[in-house]
């Protein structure tokens, strides 16, 4: 059999030319292209080729030492309840000892570390002051490789999004974990705001929701009105408090009802107010004012009428008396 030398007279599509050797060898292709050399034996890598095999060897290394790292989350947002406490999940996979890894969490929307742990201690220094005590990460999982964060006493202000960072000494990865949390207010107020345009103007209001609710208005069909209007606020925790307001009038059927909704929990409250149908008649006051001006004219004119033609009667018998007296037609009598 042939050397490595001795091989076919062309070589991917390239022309082989003879060596020294009288040895076909490509003139044109990938290989010549990288830079290899060909002689009497095996053909040799030169510098720049070396180069290049010594790049692609080390960023294959450095990906195979990030696959031995792989951070996992939960692939979900979490939903919990303001007060209560959360697990934030994440682990390393495939499993291993995480006890001397660094392992921070760090709030995304910040950027500012929530919790800090490194070579079997929690650290401190750096945590945001709204953690403060409120923090814990399960040492029961390191070694299986569970990274979870305890979070105790919800707050409105922990809502967004968590970034679960692991490092070692040769690779790094992170996963994101999305908490939603979420509070549920007190049932509506319903009151009275007096009469406007032609109606009776109702205010509904209800507050300790997060986050923002929807408010609603819906007749005894369920259909829904609308509001004229609609305000919220938000306390010092974080609550919000939703106001809203409706003219009702008496084309309005059976009682009003004012709903306020978590799109969130996928829960609502509701309350309900039924107007009594002589509320309206002062609604349109210059409706009662015309009314009354038409009735007071009506007698009026009636009255004159009557005091026309009972003065017309008395007219008419006083000049019947006199004439029978004299009995001479006035006429006669004057001359």
């Amino acid at each position: 059999m042939g050397g490595c030398c001795e091989g076919p007279r062309s070589f991917g599509g390239a022309p082989l030319e003879k060596n020294t050797c009288g040895h076909h060898l490509p003139t044109g292709g990938p290989l010549f292209q990288m830079g290899l050399s060909w002689g009497c034996g095996c053909p040799s890598l030169n510098g720049h080729a070396r180069g290049l095999l010594t790049s692609l060897i080390t960023l294959l290394l450095l990906q195979l030492g990030s696959a031995q790292l792989r951070v996992v989350g939960p692939g979900h947002s979490l939903t919990a309840t303001m007060g209560q406490d959360v697990v934030l999940p994440c682990h390393l996979s495939p499993q291993r000892d995480a006890h001397t890894l660094e392992v921070r969490w760090i709030r995304a929307k910040f950027s500012e570390t929530v919790h800090h742990y490194h070579n079997g201690q929690d650290l401190y220094g750096e945590q945001m002051e709204a953690y403060a005590g409120r923090t814990e990460l399960s040492r029961d999982g390191l070694s299986a490789g569970s990274l979870d964060l305890r979070i105790t006493g919800l707050r409105p202000s922990d809502d967004g999004q968590y970034v679960c960072t692991v490092r070692d000494a040769d690779a790094y990865d992170e996963a994101i974990v999305e908490l939603e949390v979420s509070a549920t207010g007190a049932d509506p107020h319903l009151s009275l705001g007096g009469y406007e345009d032609g109606g009776v103007r109702v205010l509904c209001r209800s507050a300790g929701w997060y986050p923002l609710p929807q408010l609603l208005w819906r007749d005894a069909r369920r259909q829904h009105l609308p509001s004229v209007s609609q305000t919220h606020s938000q306390d010092q925790e974080g609550l919000f408090e939703i106001e809203g307001a409706i003219i009702v009038t008496e084309s309005v059927e059976g009682p009003l009802s004012c709903v306020v909704r978590s799109s969130r929990l996928q829960e609502e409250k509701e309350s309900s107010l039924h107007i009594a149908v002589p509320f309206f008649h002062n609604a349109q006051p210059w409706m009662v004012a015309l009314a009354l001006v038409l009735v007071l004219l009506a007698v009026s004119i009636g009255l004159g009428v009557y005091l026309f033609r009972k003065q017309g009667k008395l007219a008419v018998q006083g000049w019947s008396g006199g004439r029978c007296s004299a009995g001479t037609p006035l006429g006669v009598e004057r001359g």
